[in-house]
């Protein structure tokens, strides 16, 4: 099954991992879980998780509070 969009899965996501994905722009290592967490919601399970689109959507949704 493919991955949602990340305008799908993100308002699942808990909230430490976004705010863990917002305090590492563009890391290419994530931890267990946030891995887990972004998988939970719907988003990619395997490598490469997150593109440049979806670190722009993660930046662009920063300024928002959950």
């Amino acid at each position: 099954m493919d991955a949602q969009h990340i305008e799908q899965w993100w308002p699942r996501v808990e909230i430490k991992a976004k705010e863990w994905l917002r305090e590492h722009p563009q890391a290419s290592d994530l931890p267990d879980y946030v891995r887990a967490g972004i998988a939970a919601a719907g988003g990619p399970a395997d490598d490469p998780l997150l593109d440049d689109s979806d670190w722009s959507f993660i930046w662009t949704q920063s300024e928002f509070v959950d």
